[in-house]
């Protein structure tokens, strides 16, 4: 091949480069880089690392998904490696999901130095995709960072079924974390989330009798979602001593919560008849004795009646 040969082909490929702006011909510019083979990844991982970011990523993710089509991944490491976090929030926004289609396209290239750099840039700023690549690992090294993400919106779903994959690991660092025996926060408002999340993770792992003690105090949380998670767990392993107040806080609780949330505790405690019918009746003699007259408009009497079998709708009781 002559110098003016190599000339030619190399400003083919940057045209070809230049046309995955285009909203008509970008996904065929793609196509034909990709079909010039790995000739072509220099000028492709070129213009991923230094072509300026922007608020529009169409181009950038159609780089990635060509050096990921050549098996460039030495190029995609690269890229989340020296990656550098843009200023302006649109932009910002834009650059995630190219980060997301580079970590996506890294699935296909496991290794410890793969997870690694996935793992670090999860640390430096999370996206679906990079949440995705590296739950594919299923290694327990992950699992404090997932449990970190569980306040953050967007990542959230991903990092609850990364660790599911890890149901062990995940249960065992549920636990510390609840205990308060982590570095992450779990008190107040602020990690609400992050205990409705963790108690969640541990309702369908499942804990053990033993293993209730220190979670009980979770039935006084100040978010409902918490209380009634926390009864679930109760339900399921406390002492038999321990159940009618487990009953009787759902139902008691119910006064402050909103309709799925009522819905919830009915269909809980409608597993256990006899003994949300204790509890009803105790509630229900604790409240005459205090002059309250029955309201079928609030929760709380709803809640109360239906586990009194309707008898407030006969008025007698």
């Amino acid at each position: 091949m002559t110098p003016v040969e190599l000339q030619a082909s190399d400003d083919t490929i940057q045209q070809l480069i230049a046309g995955l702006d285009s909203l008509v011909d970008g996904e065929q510019a793609a196509e034909q880089l990709v079909s010039l083979g790995r000739h072509v990844t220099p000028a492709v991982e070129r213009y991923l690392l230094t072509s300026r970011p922007r608020s529009i990523s169409v181009s950038r993710c159609r780089a990635v998904r060509i050096l990921g089509a050549l098996g460039a991944y030495s190029s995609l490491i690269r890229y989340l490696r020296e990656n550098v976090r843009p200023s302006d929030a649109a932009v910002l926004f834009a650059e995630d999901a190219v980060r997301s289609a580079a970590a996506l396209e890294l699935m296909h290239c496991e290794s410890p130095a793969t997870f690694k750099v996935l793992l670090d840039a999860v640390k430096q700023r999370a996206t679906s995709g990079l949440v995705q690549a590296v739950s594919q690992y299923r290694w327990p090294e992950s699992v404090p960072v997932l449990f970190h993400l569980l306040e953050d919106d967007l990542c959230r779903e991903d990092a609850k079924e990364a660790l599911r994959k890890m149901p062990q690991a995940t249960k065992a660092y549920g636990l510390l974390l609840l205990r308060g025996r982590t570095e992450l926060s779990i008190s107040g408002s602020s990690a609400t989330r992050r205990r409705r999340a963790t108690l969640q993770l541990l309702v369908e792992c499942g804990i053990y009798m033993n293993e209730w003690s220190e979670l009980r105090v979770y039935l006084e949380d100040d978010d409902l979602d918490c209380v009634i998670l926390a009864a679930t767990l109760g339900l399921r392993v406390a002492p038999p001593s321990e159940m009618p107040c487990i009953a009787a806080t759902l139902i008691e609780a119910s006064a402050g919560m909103n309709w799925a949330q009522e819905t919830e505790i009915v269909e809980l405690l409608d597993k256990w008849p006899q003994l949300a019918h204790q509890a009803a009746r105790t509630i229900l003699v604790e409240s005459e004795i205090r002059g309250k007259k029955p309201d079928l408009r609030s929760p709380f009497w709803r809640t109360l009646n239906h586990f009194l079998r309707f008898e407030l709708n006969r008025g007698h009781h």
